[in-house]
C-alpha cells in the first residue's frame, strides 16, 4: 500500500480497508467473552455499541502508521517511507538452513515456529525487519500484532508497563489482569526488539520479567531481535534465525534506493567505484547499515574508507557539516558554538559513561547530567548543556528523539564515540586490558573498533593472551597415546578452546533450565559463579534426542572478528566423511552432561564418533555460516609463530631509546 506523507491526517480513512477485516475475524467472535470480562470488573460500566471494534480498530491504526515510517542517519530529521528504503531481508533458520524472505511476511513460518530469535551484528536490519513484519501482518490481516522496543526499559518501569503501554491505548481503564486476559485469546504476535539494548543493569531482572511474560502468554506468536550471544543463553525454546548478509546485487538496490530519495545523486558513480574496488569494501556490502554509512561519507567525500573508523569519522563530519541530505546541504548554526573537534570530545565522554551502563536511551535530565559530567572533565570548553543537548538532535543529529526521550540515531555511533575516548585516554592500554578482561559481551563492538584504532595496543594485550592461552591448551590436550588422526584432534582443540562443550542425551525435552543447570554441574558452576555463566543450546528432535550446549564467552567473540579481520592465524577445516551424531547416541548413558576433554575413554573421543562430534560442535559453534569466513579455526603453529612475533616486539619496545638524538 502506497501513503503519502501528506495523507497522514486522513491516515483514519486510508487505513480502514485493511484494519478493519481484523478487527472483524479476530475481535468480533469473542465480543460477549469480551463483555463479560469488562461487566466483571465493572458492575457499573455499560459497554457502548461497537465498543470493541472501535478500540481496537485505533491501536491498529497507530501502531500501522508508527510502522510505515523510519528515521535514519542518512536522513536524520525527517520520516522516510519504510517501502521506500527496505531491501527484503532473508533470515535463516540456524538448523535446518530453510530460508526466508522478510517481505510480505509468510506467517506459516508460525505454523513451526511460534517463537523465533532473529540474531544478528550490528546495523543487519532487525529492528527494520521487525516493522515490515508488522505492517505485513497487518495488511494481511493475520493477527493483532505489538511492538515493543525493550531498549525504553528503565529502573523506572518494566517490561509490562511497556507492553501495556502498547495496548492501553485501546482504553486507559483497562488493568493489567484484563490485558493479559486479552493475550490468552492468543491471536497476538509479539514482536520484542533489542534485547541486547536492555540497560545493563536491569538486564537480570528483566530478562527475569521476559521469561515470565513468556510463559504466561505462551499461546501466541514471539520475534525477539538481539545481537548474537545476549538472548540465546536464556530463550532457548525460541528457534534461532540469522539474516542473511546482503549480496552485492541488493547491496547496490539499497544505493539506488537511498540516490532516489536523496537530492544529490551520487548513486551511480558510487556504484562504480565500489566494483572497482570491491575487495577493499566487501565487508561493509553484506550490511546494510554499513551500506548506509558508506553513501552518507561518499555524499561528502567522494572517496571509499577501507576500515570502519574511517566510516564512522567521515559520516560524523557529514552529519556535522553538511547534516541533511534532503535538503541540499542546509545547514543550521551550532547552539552550542563549538567546533567539530571540541564537539567531538564531549561526545566521547558522553559515549563513553553511557556504554559502561549499557544504555542508549535516556530522558532529558539524564543526558543533561552527562552533559555536564563531561564539561566538568573539560574545563577549557565553554558551552551551556542545554544548547548542546539541542545541538544533537538537530544541528547535529547523532540521537533522534523517541516520545520524550532521546537515544543515539544507532548503538554503534555510540559505540565508536566511547572507542575515540578510550583512544585518546592517558590510560587507554589499563581501559583496553580491563575491558578485556571484564568478560562483558556490551564492549564487543568497541573492541572491533579499537582493533583499528589502537593495533599495537590491541595485538600485545589481546591477542598476545589468547594466543599464550591456546598454545598453552593444545600442548596439554591429546597427550596419551591414541590412534586419532592429527588434524582430527586439531579441529577437536580448536573447536572446544575458549568455549566449554558438552553433550545430553535424554529421554525426551527437558527444557533449556534444566539443562544448562546439568552443564553449569558439570563444569562445577554453582552459586554466585553461575551469575557470569552464559550457555548456548540446541535441542535435536533426533531419536533419542539430545541437547548440544556450549559456553558463550568473550573470547571466542573476539576470535571471530580476528577472522573477519583476516589475522593469520587460521586454517580451514572441513568435516566430510561423517555420520550424523544420534546415530552414535547409543554410546551415551541417558541424563548424564558429557564435558567434552581429552578423556580418551569416554565416548565423545572414540575414533568412530570423533568426526561427528566435531561437526555437531562445529555446527553448535558457527551460528553464522554463511560467512565462510567464521569457519576457520585456529592454526597451533602459526599462532605459535605469532606469539613468539608478539614477543619479540615488546621487548624492542621495551629497549627503545626514546631520548637519544633529541
Amino acid at each position: 500500500m502506497d501513503i503519502n506523507l501528506e495523507d497522514i491526517n486522513t491516515f483514519s480513512k486510508v487505513a480502514k480497508p485493511i484494519i478493519e477485516p481484523i478487527v472483524t475475524t479476530l475481535i468480533k467472535p469473542h465480543i460477549s467473552r469480551l463483555n463479560q470480562w469488562l461487566s466483571k470488573r465493572d458492575k457499573k460500566h455499560k459497554v457502548e455499541d461497537n465498543f470493541w471494534e472501535n478500540k481496537f480498530t485505533k491501536y491498529l491504526e497507530t501502531l500501522y502508521k508508527d510502522s510505515l515510517f523510519v528515521t535514519t542517519l542518512v536522513f536524520p530529521n525527517s520520516q522516510t517511507k519504510l517501502k521506500d528504503l527496505y531491501v527484503p531481508l532473508t533470515v535463516i533458520q540456524a538448523n535446518t538452513h530453510k530460508r526466508f524472505k522478510i517481505d510480505e511476511f509468510d506467517y506459516s513460518i508460525f505454523d513451526k515456529y511460534n517463537k523465533i530469535i532473529i540474531s544478528d551484528y550490528a546495523g543487519m536490519g532487525k529492528s527494520t525487519i521487525l516493522k515490515r513484519i508488522t505492517v505485513s501482518i497487518i495488511e494481511q490481516n493475520k493477527s493483532i500484532p505489538i511492538l515493543i522496543e525493550l531498549r525504553k526499559i528503565d529502573s523506572g518501569n518494566s517490561l509490562l508497563d511497556e507492553v501495556f503501554h502498547q495496548i492501553n491505548p485501546i482504553d486507559n481503564s483497562f488493568d493489567k489482569e484484563l490485558i493479559y486476559e486479552l493475550l490468552e485469546l492468543g491471536f497476538f504476535t509479539i514482536l520484542l526488539d533489542g534485547f541486547d539494548e536492555i540497560p545493563y543493569d536491569i538486564q537480570d531482572k528483566i530478562t527475569v520479567q521476559l521469561s515470565d511474560f513468556i510463559k504466561k502468554t505462551g499461546n501466541n506468536n514471539f520475534i525477539l531481535t538481539s545481537r548474537p550471544e545476549s538472548a540465546l543463553s536464556t530463550f532457548s525454546s525460541f528457534q534461532l534465525f540469522y539474516i542473511k548478509p546482503l549480496e552485492e546485487k541488493e547491496a547496490y538496490y539499497l544505493i539506488e534506493k537511498l540516490d532516489d530519495l536523496s537530492k544529490v545523486k551520487f548513486g551511480t558513480n558510487l556504484i562504480a567505484e565500489v566494483k572497482e574496488k570491491n575487495t577493499q569494501v566487501k565487508e561493509f556490502l553484506t550490511n546494510p547499515f554499513l551500506v548506509s554509512l558508506l553513501y552518507k561519507s561518499y555524499t561528502y567525500n567522494k572517496d571509499i574508507p577501507s576500515k570502519k573508523i574511517t566510516f564512522y569519522e567521515e559520516v560524523y563530519s557529514c552529519l556535522f557539516k553538511h547534516h541533511d541530505l534532503s535538503k541540499e546541504g542546509f545547514k543550521r548554526p551550532k547552539r552550542s558554538r563549538l567546533d567539530i573537534f571540541d564537539f567531538e570530545i564531549i561526545l566521547r565522554d558522553i559515549a563513553f559513561e553511557t556504554s559502561k551502563i549499557g544504555r542508549v536511551i535516556y530522558t532529558k535530565d539524564e543526558m543533561i547530567s552527562h552533559i555536564t559530567f563531561a564539561k566538568s572533565k573539560n574545563t577549557r570548553l565553554n558551552f551551556k548543556e542545554q544548547s548542546f543537548y539541542e545541538d544533537l538532535t538537530t544541528t547535529v543529529p547523532i540521537f533522534a528523539k523517541e516520545g520524550v526521550k532521546i537515544k543515539w540515531a544507532h548503538k554503534s555511533i555510540q559505540d565508536f564515540f566511547a572507542a575515540k575516548y578510550i583512544s585518546n585516554h592517558s590510560r587507554k592500554e589499563d581501559i583496553i586490558e580491563a575491558i578485556f578482561h571484564s568478560g562483558k559481551y556490551q564492549y564487543l563492538n568497541i573492541l572491533d573498533l579499537l582493533y583499528e584504532l589502537e593495533y599495537k595496543i590491541f595485538r600485545k594485550i589481546i591477542i598476545k593472551s589468547i594466543l599464550e592461552d591456546f598454545v598453552s591448551y593444545y600442548e596439554s590436550q591429546y597427550q596419551t597415546k591414541h590412534e586419532l588422526p592429527q588434524d582430527l584432534i586439531d579441529d577437536r582443540i580448536a573447536l572446544v578452546f575458549a568455549s566449554r562443550c558438552c553433550i545430553l542425551k535424554t529421554e525426551d525435552e527437558i527444557g533449556f533450565d534444566k539443562a544448562r543447570e546439568s552443564f553449569a554441574k558439570a563444569i562445577k558452576v554453582d552459586g554466585d559463579d553461575d551469575d557470569g555463566f552464559r550457555v548456548g543450546a540446541t535441542f535435536h528432535h533426533s531419536d533419542p534426542p539430545y541437547y548440544a550446549m556450549n559456553e558463550l564467552t568473550l573470547n571466542k567473540q573476539i576470535l571471530k572478528i580476528l577472522r573477519l579481520k583476516n589475522e593469520d592465524l587460521f586454517i580451514k577445516k572441513s568435516s566430510i566423511n561423517y555420520r550424523p551424531l544420534f546415530e552414535h547416541l547409543n554410546k551415551f548413558d541417558f541424563n548424564i552432561p558429557y564435558l567434552i576433554d581429552d578423556n580418551l575413554e569416554e565416548p565423545y573421543n572414540k575414533p568412530e564418533i570423533f568426526e561427528s562430534i566435531n561437526h555437531e560442535l562445529r555446527n553448535r559453534l558457527s551460528e553464522i555460516r554463511e560467512r565462510k569466513k567464521l569457519e576457520y579455526n585456529l592454526d597451533y603453529k602459526k599462532c605459535k609463530k605469532q606469539l613468539y612475533a608478539i614477543i619479540k616486539e615488546m621487548k624492542l619496545e621495551a629497549k627503545d631509546d626514546l631520548f637519544s638524538n633529541i
